[in-house]
């Protein structure tokens, strides 16, 4: 019962860390996120807490997270810190001329998602700092993106929204 205890011990503060508020812990636990963020805010032009508001929303920081109703093993799936889907991924490695990449690595996954907003941005004039807009066509892709989101996704997409704005906050105030 004691090993059963030390594991959990050692394993439940990663997966709180995972789902807490508070960013700036986050990223004291996991200290070369910081370094990737400022990479893709540079490159990007994409706030930190934008990054930081989709990754939480669609895996939780959980690298190995499967894209709901996924059953099988099916490649093709969302999979990963992005949820990125194999055809977007491979067009981010190819458009960025990165020889290859896991999904389940932080870093480019963060480059992923500001690859993401620069690809829209020019494709839908959306503005980078439209956290909402971006995410439904994140969400919902380009097609779907055209056609219109439900009230429930816009929904979604606010709040999704407003969390990269309290993660900016946060980060902020602890020195990102």
């Amino acid at each position: 019962m004691r090993g059963l205890f030390v594991t959990l011990t050692i394993f439940m503060p990663d997966v709180a860390l995972a789902q807490t508020k508070d960013m700036c812990a986050l990223l004291a636990n996991n200290p070369s996120w910081s370094d990737s963020l400022k990479v893709a805010q540079d490159q990007w032009s994409i706030s930190p807490g934008a990054v930081l508001a989709i990754i939480d929303q669609e895996s939780r920081f959980n690298a190995q997270a499967r894209g709901a109703n996924a059953g099988g093993p099916n490649p093709r799936r969302n999979f990963g810190y992005a949820q990125a889907n194999v055809q977007t991924w491979n067009w981010f490695l190819r458009d960025t001329g990165k020889a290859a990449g896991a999904r389940t690595d932080f870093a480019l996954s963060v480059d992923f998602v500001g690859w993401h907003f620069a690809k829209m941005e020019r494709r839908f004039r959306i503005s980078r700092s439209n956290v909402s807009a971006h995410y439904l066509v994140y969400k919902m892709g380009e097609g779907g993106y055209q056609r219109g989101a439900s009230t429930r996704a816009r929904g979604l997409a606010n709040r999704i929204a407003e969390r990269a704005h309290t993660i900016n906050a946060q980060l902020t105030a602890c020195g990102f």
